[in-house]
């Protein structure tokens, strides 16, 4: 944890009052101290803004600050508190106590030095509190100085200098070597959004059922206590994507983050603000996946609404559109999300067998995925738009497919009957005998896996229901012709 005993002296320690909604809840020195925590983080600081210098969160290790805001005292050495001193050693400007147990304490010279808290520049007369922080804080994580003059652990510091705000390649290298580069298991927060006096998080990696989510304490706190304000046990949803907890007590606007059974630097999230009001997205999306579909594989013609496809991922509460093969766009009401991780989708008509993908889109990221498209194992049918008792009138179009291996011939018969013709070679669910049977068209089934046609409709009289069946005549019979299924049609004048 960071926290903060402000008894800065000069002025320009707190002149800075503009708070920034991604460091939301504090400004002055306090704000300026935050930031150079953050740096030091796994990943970008809510959107990686709020510094006009410099983007905030480079360290990309297993290491992550839990922002507490203030103290009440300077606290002992290992309290985490960072606070200005009078008593210094000649030419010191700020120090760091690291104690032989946890923690550390840092102190400002403030009786030798004139600080000030930016955001931007500040003037040759005075320090960076946000510089001189974020190289003091390095050593607090176990840094030495560097030999790169360009680093932030660099040993030496000048007034008006902002440059030691962000960390460099050195100073990466050296936490990832104390705290190990990022795990990909590793927590990550991409939003958090506040209704009801709830909070949902999102983001990915987070365990099944046993979270530990932080908050940032909303009040000044004893300098021997432990200041995080902590839900124990909190379950997600979404694969990990999701979790929504009750803000509790004694929580105040600053940051969140997650921490998982795992245990070490790997279990723990970034940290990632919450004004505990609104939302706030980093770089206006959570990362967009796609890891599964399933069926992968899938008939080229499934009659009616009968196949559903579940495509799996992260980032789905944002997506706007889905493409096949790149450029056909699926009609929204064919596909629905069910939450960050999971899209349900009415399949639609491909046009060839083979691979074929789905392009899931955001405004502002894409994402495809892979599918497979084969022939119908038996023959497949559909009139009108494939389900029971469709509706063609008179003087309109009715579309018709047949489906099955390519190259085959399929006979298509109708009837206004729907009791059964069956014989040794074949069974039909219409024509009551082959009584009242009529045959209508020969099809062979084309590349596709299918043969689409549309034809004109003329009727006239009362409304009449026509049953409609395929039988495919190129496939010998084993021990019987393979028939489609059945389909009916209502004809209006």
């Amino acid at each position: 944890d960071v926290r903060v005993y402000n008894n800065f002296a000069d002025p320009a320690s707190n002149n800075n009052t503009t708070m920034d909604p991604m460091l939301p809840g504090y400004d002055g020195a306090e704000l300026a101290i935050w930031k150079a925590g953050v740096e030091w983080g796994s990943l970008a600081h809510g959107d990686g803004s709020g510094d006009p210098i410099q983007h905030l969160g480079d360290g990309g290790a297993n290491f992550d600050i839990t922002w507490q805001g203030n103290a009440t005292g300077v606290g002992s050495t290992n309290n985490n508190i960072v606070s200005a001193t009078t008593g210094c050693s000649s030419g010191v400007i700020a120090f760091t106590e690291l104690p032989t147990s946890n923690g550390w304490r840092i102190r400002f010279c403030d009786g030798q030095w004139n600080f000030a808290d930016g955001p931007g520049g500040v003037g040759s007369g005075a320090f960076d509190i946000q510089s001189i922080q974020t190289h003091e804080y390095g050593h607090a994580l176990g840094l030495g100085h560097s030999g790169d003059s360009q680093a932030t652990m660099a040993p030496s510091g000048s007034p008006g200098q902002t440059k030691l705000r962000s960390i460099n390649a050195d100073d990466q290298a050296g936490i990832q070597s104390i705290y190990g580069v990022m795990s990909a298991t590793k927590p990550a927060i991409c939003e958090t959004s506040v209704s009801g006096g709830s909070i949902t998080i999102r983001g990915s990696n987070f365990d099944p059922t046993d979270n530990d989510v932080w908050f940032t304490n909303g009040s000044a706190t004893s300098t021997g206590t432990d200041p995080r304000v902590r839900v124990f046990g909190v379950p997600s949803t979404g694969n990990g994507t999701l979790i929504t907890v009750a803000i509790p007590a004694g929580a105040g606007p600053g940051d969140v983050l997650v921490k998982t059974p795992a245990g070490g630097g790997a279990s723990l999230s970034n940290a990632f603000p919450t004004d505990l009001v609104g939302t706030i997205t980093a770089n206006g999306t959570c990362p967009l996946t796609a890891s599964s579909i399933t069926p992968s594989e899938i008939e080229a013609l499934i009659p009616g609404t009968a196949e559903t496809v579940t495509i799996s991922g992260t980032g789905f509460l944002e997506v706007t559109a889905i493409k096949l093969n790149i450029f056909t766009t699926v009609p929204s009401s064919r596909w629905t999300i069910q939450d960050d991780s999971t899209i349900t989708m009415d399949m639609p008509q491909t046009g060839f067998l083979g691979a074929n993908s789905f392009t899931i889109e955001t405004p502002t990221d894409s994402v495809s995925i892979g599918f497979t498209i084969v022939e119908p194992a038996t023959p497949k049918f559909e009139l009108g738009n494939g389900d029971p008792l469709n509706t063609v009138a008179n003087g309109t179009n009715m579309n018709m497919i047949v489906g099955g291996t390519v190259g085959t011939v399929h006979n298509v018969y109708y009837s206004v009957s729907n009791v059964p013709s069956n014989h040794a070679l074949v069974d039909l669910d219409i024509g009551n005998m082959f009584t009242q049977l009529v045959f209508a068209r020969a099809v062979t089934v084309g590349s596709a896996g299918y043969t689409q046609m549309s034809f004109p409709i003329t009727f006239s009289g009362s409304p009449m229901v026509f049953y409609s069946q395929t039988i495919d005549v190129t496939t010998p019979p084993n021990p019987k012709f393979a028939v489609s299924n059945l389909q009916s049609i209502t004809m209006t004048p």
